[in-house]
C-alpha cells in the first residue's frame, strides 16, 4: 500500500512539474512576443491584474468557507462521516474527513478564483474610470457609475452569493454525513449546532439579497420590458418604490432569521422568507401588471412621454447621432451634359462601376497565377496620383495554406518556404478595360505599376489568410514569387518575428507549439526568426483584447510598403436608456485606428476620438499602448475611412431615432428603413458605400464619404441620405441631406423596377440569359451631382463555363430617364446628349483610353479617327449578335459624320 502511495505521489509531482513547465514556457513566450512589439507593459498589466484578483479571491473564499468548515468540525464535534460505498455504509474518521474537506475547499477556491480573475478588465476600469459628464435622468448619477462602477458591484454581489451558497452546501453536507441532520419518514431533523450554523449563513444571504435589490434599482435604466428601452412609467412609479419595500423586508427577514438562530428554530426564518417571496411576487409581478394594464395603457402617451424623451436623448448620445447635422438637398432637375464635362472637375471618374463581389472573382481568375494564392477581399480606397484624386479597388494577394494539395502540405513547405504573399492588385473604380474587364493600374508579379506609386516591399507576411506561424531566415530559401516555370527565392531582410538565438529558445518554441519538427529540423539557425500571430485580426486582438474590432481590415500602399488598417471600437451595454443594438451594445465609438506593417508585423494604435471616456480610461490603464492620431504618418492618414460597421449600426438606429419629437416617435409616424436593391437576381438590403462626392455647399472640394439613402417604412421613395466624412480634416462628421417632402424622389427599388421595364435592357438580359450566361446586376448606387441625383447600376455577364464576370453594360437613371451603354459615358449620352460622349485626344492619368472631350473641340482628322473607331466597334457588335450596341455605335457614327460635315464646310 505504501509503495502504491509513493507511485501516486511521484506521478502527481511529474504531472505538476509538466504543467508548471508549460505555464512557464507560455509566460515566457507571451512576454517575449509582447516585448518584441514594444507592448510588454500591456501584458504585465493584465497579468498582474489577473494574478492579484486570483490570489485575493482564492484567499477570501478559502478563508470564509474554511472557517465555516472548521466551525462545523469543532463545534459540531464531528469525529466521523458516514458515506455509502457501493451501497455499503462506510465510516470516515475525523482526520480523513478534514483532508477531504480541505481538498474540496481547494477545488472550489480554484474555481471561484478563476471566475474572479476573468473580471480583470472591469476591475481595472473601476480604478481608472473617467467621467462622462452626463447624468442619468432618474438618479442623477454620472454615466460613469453605470459603465465603470455598477459592473463591479454586480460581480461582487454574484460572487458573494455563490460563495455563501457553496459554503452552505459544503457545511450542510458535513452535518448530514456526520448525523447532525437526520431523515425519518420524509422529515428532517437538525441538531442545534447545525440549525444555528445554517441560519447564520442565511442571515448573510438576506443581506446580499437586500444589496441585490438595491443594485436592481439602477438596472431599471436598462429595462427592456416596456414601450422603450430603459425605465418607463411603471418602472419608476411602481417597481422602483417596490424595491425599497423588498429591501426593507429582506432586512426584516435577516432579523427574523437571527431570532431563529438564537432560538435554534426554523420557524421565524420560514416566516421571514415567506413574507419576502410573497413581497417579491406581489410587488414585481402582480402590482406592476395591474398598473400597466389599468393606468398606463389607457393613457400611455401621457404617462410615458418623459421616458420616451429620455430614451431618444440617450440613444442618440450612445450612438453619437446627436452630432449629425441636417441640411436641405433640393433635388433639382437642372443637370446638363456640362455637369459631366471632362477635365479637372470631371465627376464621372469618381463614380464606381465595379462591385467588389464580381470583381473578386475577376481578380482571382486573372491575377492569382498559382493555386496557393488567394485574394482576401476587395476594398475601396482613394489615392492621390500626383494631382489626380482617384478612387480605386484594391486587394492583397496572399498565400492560403488550405489551397495546397494535400501531398504538398508538408511542414517544410508551409512553415519554411511558402511564408508570404506578394503584392496587391489595384484598379480604378470607373475604368473598363478590354472585353469588360477591369483596367489594372497595379497588376502581375513582380508588380507592374502604371501610376506614380512605388511599392518596394510587396511581400505580405501578415494578413487575413495567414493563420499559422512561419520561420524565416533559415538555411532553406523562401519562395518569393513564380517566374515562368521557375520560382524566385529570397531570404527575409526585416525585423519581424522573434529571433531563435539559441538551442534553449528552439526547445521552448518546440514545446509551445508542440512541434517536434521545430526541435529536430536542421534548417533553423540562430539568426532564424519565428513569426507568430500573423493573422492581423488575431494579432491586434491578442495585444488589446478589450477593444471591439471591425471585421473588414483593408490594405494600403504607403511609402513603398504595404500596411493593413484595422478599425477598433470602444463599446458598452451599460449606457442608460440607450437602445441595445443587435450585436449587444448600446454605446459605440470608433476611437482607435490600428496599422499593421505587412512585412515586419509592427502594430501601432492611434486614438482618433480623444473625447471618448472609454478610450480615456484605457489610456490610463495602458499609457504606453496608444498614440495620438497626430503621430500617424501623414500619408497613412490620407487612407483612413469611416468604417462601415459603426455606420451600419448608426444608420440602423437612425431609421427610428431621427425622430426627436416624442409624440411622433410614439406614433412611429416617420419611421424609415434601409432601401432594398437588386443584386444578381435577388432583392437584398442596400449596404453603405464609399464615394468621392462634391457637396453643393463645397463646390471646389472633393470629399471621400461613406453614404446611404433612406426610404419611408414600407415605401420605396427616398426621403434623405446620410454621409459620414472620411478625410482627416473632417473625419467622423455625419451630415443628413433631407429631400423636399413635396417631391417624389425615386428610391433604389423604384429605379430597379424602371430598369426592369426598359425594353432595351429587358431584351439584352433575355438574350444573354438564352445564351447560357448568368447576368449579375451590381450595386445600384445613388450619387449626388450638384443639386441633383443620378443612379448608376453596372451589369455583369458571367459565362457558365467561366468564373470571370465581365462588365457589359452601365445603366444610368436621372429623373424619368434611363440610359444604358457599354460604359458610363455611353449611358450618360443617352440622357444628356453627345457632348458627354466624345473621345479625348489625351488619356487620363491612369493611361486608360476612356477620357473624353466634346466633339466640338476635335479637328477634322480626330473626327475621322472617331468615325473609324465607331464603325469598327459597330461591326464588332454586329458579329457578336449585340444588335442594341450595334445600333448605338451607328448612331454615334452618324453624329460624328454630321460634325465632320459641319467642320469641313
Amino acid at each position: 500500500m505504501k509503495g502504491k502511495n509513493k507511485v501516486l505521489v511521484l506521478i502527481s509531482l511529474v504531472v505538476a512539474a509538466v504543467v508548471l513547465a508549460f505555464i512557464g514556457i507560455s509566460l515566457w513566450f507571451n512576454i517575449t512576443w509582447f516585448g518584441k512589439l514594444g507592448y510588454v507593459n500591456v501584458f504585465t498589466t493584465v497579468l498582474w491584474a489577473k494574478v492579484a484578483l486570483w490570489s485575493i479571491f482564492f484567499i477570501l473564499f478559502f478563508l470564509f468557507a474554511g472557517v465555516n468548515v472548521l466551525i462545523a468540525f469543532n463545534r459540531g464535534n464531528i469525529n466521523t462521516l458516514q458515506i455509502q460505498q457501493a451501497g455499503v455504509p462506510e465510516e470516515i474518521n475525523r482526520k480523513t474527513g478534514i483532508m477531504l474537506s480541505i481538498l474540496t475547499l481547494l477545488i472550489l477556491a480554484l474555481f471561484m478564483a478563476n471566475s474572479a480573475s476573468k473580471n480583470w478588465e472591469i476591475i481595472l476600469k473601476f480604478f481608472h474610470r473617467t467621467s462622462f459628464n452626463i447624468k442619468d435622468p432618474i438618479y442623477g448619477k454620472d454615466i460613469s457609475y453605470y459603465v465603470f462602477l455598477l459592473p463591479v458591484y454586480l460581480f461582487l454581489k454574484t460572487w458573494g452569493i455563490t460563495v455563501i451558497v457553496l459554503t452552505a452546501l459544503l457545511v450542510g453536507a458535513l452535518y448530514f454525513l456526520s448525523g447532525h441532520v437526520k431523515s425519518e419518514n420524509n422529515k428532517y431533523s437538525f441538531s442545534i449546532q447545525a440549525k444555528k450554523h445554517v441560519l447564520f449563513l442565511l442571515i448573510l444571504l438576506t443581506f446580499l439579497i437586500a444589496w441585490h435589490y438595491w443594485l436592481k434599482r439602477y438596472q431599471l435604466l436598462f429595462s427592456g420590458k416596456g414601450l422603450i428601452f430603459g425605465a418607463d412609467f411603471t418602472d419608476v412609479k411602481v417597481i422602483k418604490p417596490a424595491y425599497y419595500v423588498i429591501i426593507a423586508v429582506s432586512l426584516l427577514t435577516a432579523v427574523l432569521t437571527y431570532i431563529s438562530m438564537v432560538k435554534a428554530s426554523f420557524r421565524q426564518m420560514l416566516i421571514g422568507f415567506g413574507i419576502l417571496i410573497s413581497t417579491i411576487v406581489l410587488f414585481t409581478g402582480v402590482v406592476p401588471g395591474i398598473v400597466r394594464q389599468l393606468v398606463v395603457l389607457p393613457n400611455q402617451l401621457k404617462k410615458e412621454m418623459p421616458y420616451i424623451k429620455d430614451n431618444i436623448l440617450f440613444t442618440r448620445k450612445g450612438y453619437n447621432l446627436d452630432t449629425i447635422s441636417k441640411r436641405a438637398f433640393p433635388v433639382q432637375a437642372s443637370l446638363t451634359a456640362a455637369a459631366f464635362k471632362p477635365g479637372k472637375d470631371d465627376i464621372t471618374k469618381h463614380i464606381r462601376l465595379w462591385d467588389w463581389r464580381p470583381l473578386q472573382a475577376t481578380f482571382s481568375q486573372l491575377q492569382e497565377f498559382r493555386l496557393y494564392y488567394d485574394f482576401s477581399g476587395v476594398n475601396t480606397d482613394r489615392y492621390h496620383f500626383n494631382k489626380t484624386y482617384r478612387q480605386v479597388m484594391i486587394s492583397a494577394r496572399e498565400i492560403n495554406d488550405a489551397n495546397f494539395p494535400p501531398a504538398a502540405q508538408t511542414w517544410v513547405n508551409l512553415k519554411l518556404q511558402y511564408t508570404h504573399g506578394y503584392g496587391v492588385v489595384m484598379a480604378p473604380v470607373d475604368k473598363i478595360g478590354q472585353e469588360g474587364l477591369p483596367y489594372f493600374i497595379i497588376k502581375d508579379i513582380p508588380p507592374k505599376i502604371s501610376v506614380p506609386l512605388k511599392l518596394d516591399r510587396p511581400e505580405t507576411y501578415y494578413g487575413e489568410k495567414t493563420t499559422s506561424y512561419v520561420i524565416v531566415n533559415t538555411k532553406i530559401p523562401e519562395f518569393d514569387y513564380p517566374k515562368g516555370n521557375e520560382n524566385v527565392t529570397v531570404h527575409y531582410k526585416g525585423t519581424g518575428g522573434i529571433q531563435i538565438k539559441n538551442g534553449w529558445r528552439k526547445l521552448f518554441f518546440a514545446l509551445h507549439f508542440t512541434s517536434t519538427d521545430i526541435l529536430f529540423t536542421n534548417y533553423i539557425t540562430p539568426q532564424s526568426r519565428i513569426m507568430v500571430y500573423r493573422n492581423i485580426e488575431r494579432r491586434v486582438s491578442t495585444l488589446a483584447p478589450f477593444l471591439y474590432y471591425d471585421p473588414n481590415p483593408y490594405i494600403v500602399v504607403s511609402g513603398g510598403r504595404l500596411y493593413w488598417i484595422v478599425d477598433a471600437y470602444t463599446i458598452t451595454n451599460k449606457y442608460p436608456y440607450s437602445n441595445i443594438y443587435k450585436d449587444g451594445f448600446n454605446y459605440i465609438r470608433n476611437s482607435v485606428k490600428i496599422t499593421v506593417d505587412a512585412y515586419n508585423g509592427d502594430v501601432n494604435f492611434y486614438v482618433v476620438d480623444k473625447k471618448d471616456p472609454l478610450i480615456k480610461t484605457y489610456r490610463k490603464i495602458f499609457p504606453k499602448l496608444f498614440k495620438d492620431f497626430s503621430e500617424m504618418p501623414k500619408d497613412l492618414t490620407l487612407h483612413i475611412r469611416y468604417p462601415k460597421y459603426i455606420f451600419k449600426a448608426q444608420t440602423d438606429i437612425y431609421t427610428v431615432y431621427h425622430m426627436t419629437d416624442p409624440q411622433v416617435f410614439y406614433n412611429k409616424e416617420d419611421k424609415w428603413s434601409i432601401p432594398h436593391e437588386i443584386y444578381g437576381e435577388e432583392e437584398t438590403i442596400m449596404n453603405p458605400y464609399y464615394a468621392i462626392v462634391r457637396f453643393p455647399d463645397k463646390k471646389e472640394q472633393d470629399e471621400y464619404v461613406l453614404m446611404l439613402p433612406f426610404t419611408p417604412l414600407n415605401k420605396n421613395n427616398m426621403v434623405s441620405w446620410v454621409a459620414a466624412m472620411s478625410d482627416p480634416q473632417s473625419y467622423g462628421k455625419i451630415i443628413e441631406y433631407q429631400f423636399p417632402k413635396e417631391k417624389l424622389i425615386f428610391g433604389p427599388m423604384q429605379i430597379e423596377s424602371r430598369i426592369d421595364q426598359n425594353t432595351e435592357i429587358s431584351q439584352l438580359l433575355t438574350l444573354w440569359g438564352q445564351k447560357g450566361s448568368t447576368v449579375i446586376r451590381g450595386n445600384l448606387l445613388v450619387y449626388p451631382v450638384k443639386n441633383s441625383l443620378i443612379y448608376v447600376e453596372p451589369i455583369y455577364l458571367r459565362s457558365e463555363k467561366s468564373e470571370l464576370p465581365e462588365l457589359k453594360r452601365v445603366v444610368v437613371a436621372y429623373q424619368d430617364k434611363i440610359g444604358v451603354g457599354p460604359d458610363l459615358r455611353d449611358a450618360l449620352e443617352e440622357i444628356f446628349g453627345s457632348r458627354v460622349q466624345a473621345r479625348a485626344t489625351k488619356a487620363a492619368v491612369t493611361g486608360a483610353p476612356n477620357a473624353v472631350l466634346p466633339l466640338q473641340t476635335l479637328n477634322a482628322q480626330e473626327l475621322i479617327n472617331q468615325a473609324v473607331d465607331n464603325f469598327n466597334a459597330a461591326q464588332s457588335k454586329l458579329r457578336a449578335g449585340d444588335f442594341a450596341a450595334y445600333g448605338k455605335y451607328m448612331k454615334r457614327l452618324q453624329k460624328v459624320l454630321n460634325n465632320l460635315k459641319k467642320n469641313t464646310q
